[in-house]
């Protein structure tokens, strides 16, 4: 493209309005005294970010005053990591496939990220992992007053008051440019008119692809389920950014891991039938059968994986009368961070299940034949399946997964019931590669002038799967490289 007539001219555009699209635009407009526009398809800003939980951070101030984390001495991680240990792990987790200088970056900025968001009156009630059964978590989580909602409300306002033009309903379509740099954004304002807008840097922070079946199915490995996927949270990350930006020339780097959580299908992920078919219990797949250690429900990444890997991506979750008792009694035996607390009691099971079963959205049987036949999988299979577990129950030893013994909780007592778990795509992990400044890079390995990509639109910490080992890093590293690509591109359009 040549030279452009622009309807507007800005110093900076931003693409996505979420938590890392608003960071970017706050530390352009207040640090940079820059003119920016924001640019959101949807009726209001907060993408995935409303959904987060924590955000990850190292060496942060809320960690130097609290100086043990919570339970320390329970679990294997005794101490608030530093910036190396956080390093490391983002390496090692991704088997070396993840980019030096973006974790970098991250690990360098994501306590200054802290310190912003308490600026704007965020408020830290715990900084601790994710799931308090899992020993394997950094204490990395520092878990805001109102979670992500308030979050982006608070940055939100903050956007505002430093005069960040914000435009909702008003999808970017195409990247504009001039002699191998983006100078603009083609954009339908709300009324479905095109528009030209200018800029002299453009932020790409979409959110990924993860909600678009059709770019899942290209781009992931687990492109069997693409079309089989369940969404629990409305999120509308469509990939937006990464086709725009490679369109211009943009190249993909590790691209195709997703987030994935297990959720009862038809549910939310606070349902509590939803959290009882996320306990590690007995899961067999379409064919009646166990496929894994349902151990793996302690991290909801490595499940979400698990059962995505499954035949149409259908779990079915089986236990019996005695373990619905004991979750509403005595509470859940896995945490899913505040969605499902670790050891909270499920008061609302038997009332939701009986709902989900009128419903046709779980089934109950009076005996393990009848429940297959009202699921649809083969009686005598699914009758061996739980006598076998059972039996590994009645001993205290799984042979075929080696599940630990305090997981093996037997199906034994009528009524028996099935919650069909599937795989919720809640986010992409990048896709568009990226130097340590956030700037695409092209083919070549070169950046993009004027071009950057920040959040889940950006590669660099991910090997295949999303790093629950340091958990709240989607949320962290959103807000932290949407302020980096910002300070770069303040730099550069001011020549600094």
């Amino acid at each position: 493209m040549g030279k452009h007539k622009f309807d507007v001219e800005y110093d900076v555009v931003v693409v996505g309005g979420g938590g890392s699209g608003k960071s970017a635009a706050l530390t352009a407009a207040k640090e940079g005294g820059l003119k920016v526009a924001l640019l959101e398809k949807m009726e209001k800003t907060g993408g995935t970010s409303i959904y987060a939980e924590g955000t990850c951070a190292f060496e942060s101030s809320e960690q130097k005053e609290r100086k043990v984390p919570p339970k320390a001495g329970e679990l294997n991680q005794k101490h608030y990591p530093t910036r190396e240990e956080g390093f490391r792990r983002y390496i090692d987790y991704s088997h070396h496939r993840a980019n030096p200088e973006v974790v970098r970056m991250f690990v360098d900025n994501s306590a200054e990220t802290i310190d912003i968001l308490k600026s704007l009156g965020v408020v830290y009630t715990d900084v601790t992992i994710y799931a308090y059964d899992q020993p394997l978590e950094l204490n990395t989580f520092h878990r805001p007053d109102g979670l992500g909602e308030r979050v982006q409300e608070l940055l939100l306002r903050a956007c505002v008051n430093a005069g960040v033009d914000i435009f909702t309903s008003t999808p970017a379509k195409q990247l504009l440019t001039s002699d191998g740099a983006v100078v603009g954004v083609l954009a339908l304002d709300s009324k479905g008119n095109a528009m030209k807008i200018g800029a002299k840097a453009v932020i790409l922070a979409t959110g990924g692809f993860g909600n678009n079946p059709d770019l899942v199915k290209k781009y992931s490995w687990q492109y069997r389920v693409a079309y089989h996927t369940y969404q629990c949270v409305p999120t509308q990350n469509t990939g937006d950014g990464l086709m725009m930006a490679l369109e211009v020339g943009a190249d993909t780097d590790s691209i195709g891991a997703l987030m994935i959580a297990p959720c009862a299908r038809g549910k939310t992920l606070s349902s509590h039938s939803s959290g009882a078919g996320a306990q590690p219990g007995l899961w067999v797949n379409k064919t009646g059968r166990r496929f894994a250690s349902e151990e793996v429900a302690m991290s909801f990444a490595d499940a979400g994986n698990t059962v995505a890997k499954q035949p149409e991506g259908v779990v079915y979750s089986i236990f019996d009368a005695d373990t619905v008792k004991h979750l509403m009694e005595e509470g859940s035996d896995i945490g899913l961070g505040d969605f499902i607390r670790y050891k909270q009691k499920l008061t609302h099971l038997q009332t939701e299940l009986d709902q989900d079963v009128a419903e046709g959205i779980a089934w109950r049987g009076d005996t393990i034949e009848e429940l297959a036949k009202n699921i649809g999988l083969d009686p005598e299979v699914l009758a061996a399946t739980v006598a076998e577990y059972n039996d590994a129950c009645e001993k205290g030893y799984d042979p075929l997964f080696y599940k630990p013994a305090r997981f093996l909780r037997p199906v034994r007592k009528a009524p028996f019931y099935a919650v069909n778990m599937a795989p919720s795509v809640l986010v992409s992990c990048g896709g568009i590669r990226v130097n340590g400044n956030l700037q695409v890079t092209d083919r070549d390995y070169k950046p993009i002038p004027g071009l950057y990509a920040v959040g889940m639109e950006a590669s660099g910490l991910y090997g295949d799967t999303y790093n629950l080992d340091c958990p709240g890093t989607a949320n962290g590293f959103a807000h932290t490289s949407g302020r980096v690509a910002a300070r770069h591109a303040i730099k550069t359009i001011k020549g600094e």
